[in-house]
């Protein structure tokens, strides 16, 4: 689906768009949330169970430990293409872009998330949302513009770039961390 010509030009714009904002939905419901779920913790314990979600997440991506992070298992429906054009795809990369009404490829959002609940402040989220939706928008171009099969070259490395990704989040979450202390 994603090679097909509905996905080029403004489609394809309003889709990236769309994995933006629903990053930021996200992002904000998160923050929301977390300001009461915070409350009651010191900053401490706060920012030791997002390093407790980091190493879960980062030993289940490397295959270490087997743990089912929750996710809704499903495509969004390709029923939003009834909007039209562009309000489709637009629709769809919201829906994709909340991370909630699709597959994760990785756990490494979660450590994300855990941070945004636990740790950011408003702007913070919605950085972090619209990182999500901005990394989601990467995977799909890369997919799309790869001249070969990209899904089998992922594949391929995907020990190493979760090693690398895994690494990356625990790099800035620790700079975050010290930052905020």
């Amino acid at each position: 689906m994603l090679s097909s010509p509905v996905w080029r030009g403004s489609p394809a714009f309003a889709f990236r768009v769309g994995l933006l904002l629903g990053g930021a939905i996200t992002a904000t419901v998160l923050v929301v949330v977390g300001s009461l779920a915070r409350a009651p913790l010191p900053w401490w314990a706060r920012w030791a169970l997002v390093g407790a979600v980091l190493v879960l997440v980062a030993l289940n991506e490397l295959r270490v430990i087997d743990v089912r992070l929750p996710e809704n298992r499903r495509l969004v429906p390709e029923g939003v293409f009834r909007l039209g054009r562009h309000l489709g795809p637009l629709q769809f990369g919201i829906e994709m872009g909340t991370g909630a009404r699709t597959y994760l490829p990785s756990g490494l959002p979660y450590i994300a998330a855990t941070a945004v609940l636990l740790t950011a402040s408003v702007p913070q989220a919605l950085v972090a949302g619209a990182a999500f939706g901005f990394g989601r928008a990467l995977m799909t171009t890369a997919n799309l513009n790869h001249p070969g099969d990209w899904d089998a070259l992922w594949a391929r490395h995907a020990r190493l770039t979760a090693a690398l990704l895994s690494g990356a989040f625990l790099l800035s979450l620790g700079t975050a961390a010290v930052a905020t202390a």
